[in-house]
């Protein structure tokens, strides 16, 4: 029986809910409180939260526990999973709703401590032999957001949504979404090869919302405050180059000292992208300010991208640095939403939700105080200082950009 690895004590959760919550260590169940000896388990669960704790899906970047598992253990872990199953289904045959009964109540003892202790095995093969990555409290605190975020119920007026539904017919799937007593946002953490949040299967569609549809989403409070990061890729590869930004709009700037002439403020955003992430096109201009060879050098090598914030991405020479700029720029914006979200904890404003290289919040006007604060957090980054501007609204279609100084 394995009890601990490394100083770590390791453990598996049984069952996350309040009114269920259990753990599996040192040969031992516990239930009803974390206990505080306890130091590495597989995957985070928002119990967790507060307690200094070691996640081995985190080690091995989110793959599954059977593409990692040992080939000496893979066979019982299989063997253990299948037991589970077959109690879980004899349950629903019964015709007993599994949702409202426990994990404990459902699989005898004796077999929950069968398929924990290979898990725990499982667990102490990836801390011996997997280094701790850069980014796992970064992970930690984005789980913990991901799910603050799922807590809150997406508020949804349905009229426009009905008016729209005649002749659109992602209205009518809205419309059949959020006819359900709950409808969410629910982030996949682990989503994409660059780390860019999802969505999974059953979340409200914040990702891919059309405009024309967003009136139908409003606030629980009193308004939405959205804060954008202005050109936040661009941004990004000044970072990781020069280290300096424009402090006025990038496209803006670009337009104006590095198209001279080129008339708009479109043009110059059209132009940049068409460089920017086709590694065969040469533009004298755009080459002379933003260096994309000195930065690819710097972070791609052998097939690997490595980001500043600890990932490490497999790519081929095109897709290279389109993968290193998403990345790292998503990673820097998440890192200032987990902040904001923890700062938000004791008000009744909150994180209503973030979209690439946004962050929506659901604004009390008793916390109205807080913005000035929200956004100097938001735009000061691990990258350095990145310009964002503020759009407020009473739903998430019709919202107005303000001044801020």
């Amino acid at each position: 029986m394995l009890k601990e690895n490394g100083g770590k004590m390791i453990f598996q959760i049984l069952d996350d809910r309040d009114e269920c919550f259990g753990i599996y260590s040192n040969g031992e169940f516990t239930y009803d409180r974390v206990p505080h000896d306890v130091r590495g388990t597989w995957s985070y669960a928002p119990v967790l939260s507060g307690h200094n704790i070691d996640y081995a899906n985190i080690f091995v970047g989110g793959r599954k526990i059977e593409d990692v598992c040992p080939e000496g253990l893979s066979t019982r872990l299989k063997k253990r999973e299948k037991k589970i199953k077959a109690f879980i289904n004899s349950a629903i045959n019964a015709k007993m709703n599994v949702s409202e009964f426990c994990m404990f109540e459902v699989v005898p003892e004796q077999h929950l401590r069968h398929y924990c202790e290979v898990k725990n095995e499982i667990c102490s093969y990836i801390f011996e032999n997997c280094e701790k990555p850069q980014n796992h409290q970064f992970m930690v605190d984005l789980f913990e957001m991901a799910h603050d975020i799922s807590q809150n119920n997406v508020i949804v007026d349905r009229g426009p949504l009905k008016k729209a539904s005649k002749h659109d017919g992602k209205a009518r799937t809205l419309l059949e979404l959020t006819d359900r007593k709950k409808t969410r946002i629910l982030y996949d953490t682990w989503g994409t090869k660059t780390g860019r949040l999802t969505t999974k299967q059953g979340s409200f569609p914040i990702m891919n919302l059309k405009k024309e549809l967003a009136n139908c989403v409003i606030p629980k409070n009193d308004l939405f405050v959205q804060l954008d990061l202005n050109g936040a890729e661009i941004r990004t590869l000044l970072s990781l180059s020069t280290g300096t930004h424009p402090r006025e709009d990038i496209h803006e700037f670009n337009m104006k000292n590095v198209y001279r002439g080129i008339g708009t403020r479109d043009k110059a955003k059209k132009r940049f992208f068409a460089w920017l992430y086709n590694p065969n096109s040469k533009d004298y201009l755009t080459g002379r300010y933003y260096n994309r060879t000195m930065v690819l050098k710097k972070f791609y090598s052998n097939g690997e991208v490595y980001t500043p914030f600890g990932r490490k991405i497999p790519s081929d020479d095109f897709h290279a640095l389109n993968y290193l700029l998403q990345s790292t720029s998503s990673d820097n914006c998440m890192k200032q939403v987990c902040k904001i979200n923890k700062f938000l904890r004791n008000t009744r404003s909150f994180v209503h939700s973030v979209v690439h290289d946004s962050m929506t919040i659901d604004l009390s006007i008793q916390d109205r105080h807080l913005l000035t604060q929200i956004k100097e957090v938001f735009e000061d980054t691990e990258l350095g200082w990145f310009m964002s501007s503020v759009h407020l609204g009473s739903n998430l279609r019709d919202m107005m950009e303000v001044s801020w100084s």
